[in-house]
């Protein structure tokens, strides 16, 4: 197995993953976090899937990936993948089938698949997991037939068919180049603050999506067929990419449906697609702790006193907009934020 890393570049992807290992960087050690995987299958060329490791502006550092084209750079070659600059320019013709069940998506012919699929049994009342979508077509083919997509169909009890759940939160839209972008090329977009422009020296991608959540209601012990996939579409060039965070695939809440436990290192994890109430778990008896629920802009929104030693404690945002917030703990010098997504 090799590993290739630009000189520039501060993140390592190595390529040529097996389907149980991408699956179980997903989900971290099976059943850890409330979701047990199995029967996992691969259909992708080596070279365009991988986990990837170190800093960049993402959002998060370690994660697995999977491609159109190559994920790792190669100096040797002169190829381009995700890692570098972005001046580099990704693109890679990989010759291989695409998708047909994305090609469905767009009624439009698919190239250059990746495709990760298993079979998954949850614990809970959810199972959800963190990803970001980037792309060189960004921005010169934004709101054009040139839009490479992927998606992640769930299947299984409660899905009468292959549902896809990457969509843009508080709404059934894909997340896709013509959804998400910085708004120029047209008027396909609505979602610019969804939309990160890549300046830095990390990636070599143009644009990525900020970190999204995809999200399923379930039901506890039954098992569902989770796929994951992207292609070119219309040609085979320009490479795309989704980046899944590691050990960001879990299950759990058994509550009523909409009920959020934070995700911090002090309380339990819990789904973080809200609809009117917060759960916070106990937190410890060593002073006050407060709870501030703020925007992106970090405005506040909403700051309530905690009772330490509580079990559990419910926040009411029935009044808070839908959108996207972060929920801060804070305890003295001490501070924990979560980023959760109100429907």
């Amino acid at each position: 197995m090799a590993s290739f890393q630009q000189s520039q570049a501060q993140i390592t992807v190595t390529p040529n993953q097996t389907a149980l290992q991408l699956a179980n960087t997903l989900v971290a050690t099976s059943g850890t976090l409330g979701v047990t995987v199995s029967n996992a299958s691969l259909t992708c060329d080596s070279l365009s899937n991988g986990t990837f490791t170190g800093i960049s502006n993402l959002g998060f550092n370690n994660g697995i990936v999977l491609s159109n084209g190559y994920t790792a750079s190669n100096l040797l070659t002169s190829q381009n993948g995700l890692t570098g600059h972005p001046l580099d320019f990704a693109s890679q013709m990989m010759n291989t089938p695409g998708d047909t069940s994305l090609a469905s998506l767009l009624t439009m012919p698919t190239y250059d698949a990746c495709i990760l699929e298993f079979d998954l049994q949850p614990v809970g009342s959810f199972v959800e997991f963190e990803y970001v979508f980037g792309s060189e077509e960004y921005p010169e083919y934004n709101c054009s037939s040139f839009n490479d997509v992927f998606a992640f169909f769930i299947s299984g009890p409660g899905f009468a068919s292959p549902t896809n759940i990457a969509l843009i939160p508080t709404t059934n839209l894909p997340v896709s180049i013509n959804n998400i972008n910085d708004g120029t090329g047209g008027t396909c977009s609505n979602f610019t603050n969804l939309y990160v422009n890549n300046i830095d020296t990390f990636l070599s991608i143009d644009g990525f999506t900020t970190p999204l959540i995809a999200h399923a209601n379930v039901t506890s012990g039954q098992t569902y067929h989770l796929k994951m996939t992207i292609a070119d579409v219309a040609d085979g060039i320009l490479n795309s990419y989704v980046m899944l965070k590691a050990n960001s695939l879990k299950s759990g809440g058994t509550v009523p449906n909409g009920l959020e436990t934070l995700s911090t290192k002090l309380v339990s994890v819990q789904p973080t697609l809200v609809d009117d109430v917060v759960e916070i778990g106990a937190l410890p008896s060593n002073g006050e702790w407060q709870v501030s629920i703020m925007s992106v802009d970090g405005r506040p929104v909403y700051t309530q006193v905690l009772q330490t030693g509580a079990t559990t404690q419910r926040i009411d945002l029935q009044r808070v907009p839908a959108g996207m917030y972060f929920v801060q703990l804070s305890n003295g010098s001490k501070r924990e934020t979560t980023r959760i997504i109100k429907r």
